[in-house]
């Protein structure tokens, strides 16, 4: 009999609804866990992140994250999928210190932005980013290398 953890990793598509895990608690074995499935499952949750809720937490795709933005001390997370943001109590830091590794660019003080999401690079205003969605977010002075650094590296035709 599989454990839960194998179980999880080859069913995938049919334990995720609407972004939600299914609890695994059902598929209960004595049989112990082994080292390569901890690995395994260390890099099937390497593109998720789990957001604190009022009943635990909500784990959704990183890759699903259009950007986030600095509310005081709290933050809003835009995803591609929903029509409204999820505010969590973090500052930006500790976001960007999170997704940085997801590749997640700093170009404002206050916006974090997912790369993949970028739609228009416009000179305007000192340089702005218009993220899918139709949002515009204006490039600090600092930052400007970052964006074109990104931009020398997309094929032109």
């Amino acid at each position: 009999m599989r454990n839960d953890l194998q179980f999880a990793l080859e069913n995938e598509k049919k334990l995720m609804f609407k972004n939600k895990v299914v609890k695994l608690n059902t598929f209960k074995t004595k049989e112990p866990i082994k080292k390569d499935t901890i690995s395994k499952a260390g890099e099937y949750y390497q593109d998720r992140i789990a957001i604190p809720t009022v009943e635990g937490h909500e784990i959704f795709f990183v890759s699903k994250i259009i950007r986030c933005e600095a509310d005081g001390n709290y933050s809003k997370i835009i995803f591609a999928e929903n029509d409204f943001p999820i505010i969590v109590s973090r500052q930006l830091k500790y976001l960007e210190s999170v997704l940085f590794k997801n590749g997640f660019l700093r170009i404002h003080h206050s916006h974090l932005i997912n790369p993949f999401f970028i739609k228009k690079i416009l000179k305007s205003d000192g340089g702005q980013v218009e993220m899918e969605g139709g949002t515009k977010i204006r490039i600090t002075k600092n930052k400007e290398e970052i964006i074109k650094t990104l931009f020398i590296s997309i094929d032109k035709i």
